[in-house]
């Protein structure tokens, strides 16, 4: 099983780096990496939701449905599209995606926080968590970081899904801490889908992920191998 794990706004692929010693041998990671940041940090900027789709749709094998698809936060939108696109595409879709600490489109409320000024905007996106504490300590960095937040609140704050629901045939599960959003609300990705998707509830803030990683990683081995455990190499 190829998982595909695609970034929150201002993120990294190396975020999911650390659930590699985690998975089960029969899951090989891929982390998306979005133009205009790490390995690609060269390359122009996506400053859409559907370009970032695009991006990510180059760097998927999509010979057989032998794949997941997983986003957090923006990358859930992301996630959204992409599936939009492979369908269009007429390529296989993923066998399973996970839809992670997300509102569905149709309940986003746009607060326009990519039209604050930088020190408003600063404070907000501090205040919401997920930001390393020591990353003010270099201004080179923490501008570029800042920037390419302001480019993923702006992308996010645009996006109108282009999708009919319910569109998705693929199995689907949701991750959720209820502290950030609550259980009623995100199981409206149900309109979305075909079926319906299970829930999983985790403790923590919006960045659960990176704060229950035993968890995620567990739950993950379990819905797309069957493993019970975890596997550390």
């Amino acid at each position: 099983m190829r998982l595909y794990a695609i970034p929150y706004a201002g993120g990294f692929s190396f975020t999911y780096l650390r659930w590699k010693r985690l998975l089960d041998r029969r899951i090989e990671l891929f982390p998306v990496e979005f133009p205009g940041r790490g390995s690609r940090s060269e390359e122009s900027l996506c400053y859409s939701i559907e370009d970032m789709a695009a991006s990510v749709i180059d760097q998927l094998d999509t010979k057989d449905d032998e794949y997941t698809l997983f986003g957090h936060s923006m990358g859930a939108y992301v996630l959204l599209e992409l599936y939009r696109q492979i369908r269009v595409a007429k390529q296989p879709p993923p066998k399973h995606i996970v839809i992670s600490a997300m509102r569905p489109p149709h309940l986003y409320q746009c607060r326009g926080y990519h039209y604050l000024d930088d020190t408003s905007f600063h404070s907000k996106t501090i205040e919401m968590g997920g930001i390393p504490p020591g990353i003010m300590e270099d201004p080179s960095f923490s501008a570029y970081v800042f920037d390419l937040l302001r480019n993923d609140f702006r992308a996010v704050e645009q996006y109108v899904s282009a999708a009919k629901p319910p569109f998705i045939t693929s199995k689907v599960s949701l991750f959720n801490s209820e502290f950030d959003i609550p259980r009623d609300q995100m199981m409206e990705w149900n309109h979305y889908i075909l079926g319906e998707g299970r829930y999983h509830s985790f403790e923590g803030t919006h960045f659960f992920i990176n704060e229950q990683i035993d968890e995620i990683v567990s739950t993950l081995n379990r819905i797309l191998v069957g493993s019970q455990h975890l596997i550390k190499l």
